[in-house]
């Protein structure tokens, strides 16, 4: 719809057929209450004719200026818990410091399902608002009728849109190879002498990994070790709860490798709460290679991901793509390396 007539509550209220009094207590949440039919009409009204309050619609005639330095996030998801994730707060926080050294400002984070209220969307998805999108963890977002309605109308106003981690719709990506990562953390416990390995992970492509450093390495694979994380608790309690549970049963296993450095100190919290020593009991190996991997004890052997990095390409694939929209844009992928320190029980093969 055309900005350079905005759209007015009385517009909303005639599309809703309502009053503009209720078209005021629906943005609002009050002071009266308005019935779930009538709420449901007057939101689909906000959501057909593209409404924004007048405070954004009075920056309409001011220009967009600011809309061409600030950047929006997304997370795919409910992303309840992307807060409480030390990983995520090393991206977000990256996202945030290099956005700021290229003149640029997060004008909001979200999370995928704040989109599906019209009166948000409107407000935050607008180009009046933001110049371009950052999305994280695309892959959450739901395969639903209405998700890719959703997904495509922002696309559509936003244009400028960066994945980060995951590829999705062929969209530009900053990525580190998630196969490569769990192959090089697997490959290094098999050439410890570990053959049967605990896999605690999210089905995505560090399972492939694991297969793929099984076959390798000629080891067969066995379903029984293979777990995944429990997406309603945090990872170090859905690690720590896996293997209690596998000690209590007497499975026989010598290794653990985990997708992320907090199921790792689940892990090992587990196995030291069963009365077993890590590394000379069971070796321990993940992915992340967080501040807190290197303070825990034993130390953890993980898989650096350059989390920094990723944050500063995804800001950097932003400016590029803002100064030459018309050419095409590739992807990104970072690489990883193995940090090798006590968990794994090198130290103990090598004396």
């Amino acid at each position: 719809m055309s900005q350079q007539n905005p759209v007015t509550q009385e517009d909303v209220a005639r599309r809703a057929g309502v009053s503009r009094a209720v078209v005021s207590y629906v943005l609002n949440n009050g002071p009266r209450k308005v019935s779930e039919e009538t709420r449901r009409r007057v939101l689909q009204a906000i959501n057909e004719l593209e409404y924004r309050p007048n405070e954004f619609a009075q920056r309409l005639k001011q220009g967009s200026e600011a809309a061409q330095n600030t950047i929006g996030i997304v997370t795919g998801g409910n992303g309840f818990n992307l807060l409480a994730r030390p990983y995520y707060n090393v991206i977000l926080s990256g996202l945030y410091d290099h956005a700021y050294q290229q003149g640029q400002q997060i004008g909001f984070l979200a999370y995928w399902e704040a989109l599906k209220d019209p009166i948000f969307f409107n407000k935050h998805i607008h180009e009046q608002e933001i110049s371009s999108l950052i999305l994280i963890l695309p892959s959450l977002i739901p395969d639903e009728p209405q998700d890719r309605q959703l997904f495509e109308q922002m696309v559509a106003r936003i244009p400028n849109l960066v994945c980060l981690e995951e590829s999705v719709n062929g969209l530009p990506t900053v990525m580190f190879d998630r196969a490569e990562a769990a192959r090089i953390a697997m490959s290094h416990l098999i050439g410890l002498g570990h053959q049967r390995i605990v896999f605690i992970g999210i089905n995505d492509q560090r399972v492939t990994g694991h297969h793929q450093a099984l076959m390798m390495h000629q080891l067969p694979y066995d379903e029984s070790l293979v777990h995944f994380l429990n997406p309603a608790v945090l990872p170090a309690q859905s690690a720590y709860d896996i293997i209690a549970q596998k000690l209590r049963a007497g499975d026989n296993f010598t290794a653990i490798f985990t997708a992320t450095d907090e199921a790792a100190i689940g892990a090992i919290a587990a196995v030291k709460d069963y009365g077993l020593r890590v590394p000379e009991d069971i070796a321990v190996a993940s992915i992340d290679n967080l501040e807190l991997s290197e303070m825990v004890r034993p130390a953890l052997t993980t898989v650096d991901i350059p989390k920094q990095a990723l944050a500063r390409h995804a800001i950097q694939s932003i400016m590029t793509r803002t100064a030459f929209p018309d050419q095409n844009h590739v992807s990104v992928v970072l690489p990883t390396k193995l940090i090798v320190r006590d968990s794994c029980g090198t130290k103990l093969v090598k004396g």
